[in-house]
């Protein structure tokens, strides 16, 4: 999976989710946990504000509305563009434990604009996908 996770692959997701759209409302603080990578478990947490990444760290948050789980495989997919999360999550292959309405419908807004599809570019890009 390339350098997800690392500190400065973190930096540089921050930096490119500028692109994102305000969303007054859209908010979600998230613990992501990624199985099977190369070096074992990936643990991150975010925070979404007003629709805009606004915070990304490695650990496990203490505080969060959700847990989202997935394999390493369906990680590189949903970076890269090539796994819808929506489709992931109907399969069973994407976890969403919590608020997961918040992911869901919450987040529509943003996951649906050029400005998302740029970012996923810019992403998949840093994280050594196709």
């Amino acid at each position: 999976m390339g350098n997800l996770g690392s500190e400065r692959w973190l930096q540089a997701v921050l930096a490119a989710a500028e692109v994102l759209p305000v969303v007054p409302g859209c908010h979600v603080t998230a613990r992501i946990e990624i199985s099977g990578g190369p070096d074992g478990p990936i643990r991150l947490g975010a925070v979404v504000a007003d629709g805009r990444l606004v915070r990304l760290s490695s650990g496990r948050p203490a505080d969060h509305d959700c847990t989202i789980s997935c394999s390493a495989a369906d990680a590189q997919g949903i970076l890269s563009g090539q796994v819808d999360p929506a489709v992931a999550y109907m399969q069973g292959r994407l976890k969403i434990d919590g608020a997961y309405e918040r992911v869901l419908f919450g987040l529509q807004p943003v996951l649906g604009g050029e400005e998302f599809a740029a970012f996923v570019v810019e992403v998949a890009a840093l994280t050594g996908a196709d």
